[in-house]
């Protein structure tokens, strides 16, 4: 288990209990220049003081633990439009939102969730078409920014 997964693992049902959701961690970076970023969500929006909160809170338990033995930046933040979906939690909170999905073999598509499956997910295409495709092919999904 890489140390994303397993930071993901420890502070799950700790944020949880703090009344956010992690919704993603990223670790990048060159030593001594590296960037720890929880990504946490709540319903009623994240504000500075969200952040702050969390922020201390993981300070103090990332020291407890130890296990990023290089210098690194802690940043806590909400998730913004152009991050990639990439759990079914994010997928159900923007079933509603036009989504432009990436495939592995290089393929693209424009759509709407319709059913989120164990190892599928189906979309309503814009030409009212259904497609249905494996999550393992999928490279990679984002909120379609329509201006």
């Amino acid at each position: 288990m890489d140390l994303v997964e397993r930071l993901k693992e420890i502070f799950e049902e700790d944020i949880g209990n703090l009344g956010y959701e992690l919704v993603d961690i990223d670790f990048q970076g060159s030593k001594g220049n590296k960037i720890l970023t929880f990504f946490i969500y709540n319903d009623e929006g994240i504000t500075i003081d969200d952040c702050e909160k969390v922020s201390k809170y993981l300070d103090t338990k990332l020291d407890e633990l130890d296990l990023i033995k290089d210098s690194y930046y802690l940043e806590v933040s909400s998730q913004d439009l152009s991050r990639p979906l990439k759990t079914d939690r994010d997928l159900l909170r923007n079933k509603g939102e036009l989504l432009k999905v990436k495939m592995n073999d290089g393929e693209s598509f424009i759509g709407y969730i319709r059913d989120i499956g164990e190892d599928t997910l189906s979309f309503d295409l814009e030409d009212d078409q259904v497609k249905e495709v494996h999550k393992d092919n999928i490279k990679q999904i984002n909120i379609e920014i329509v201006f």
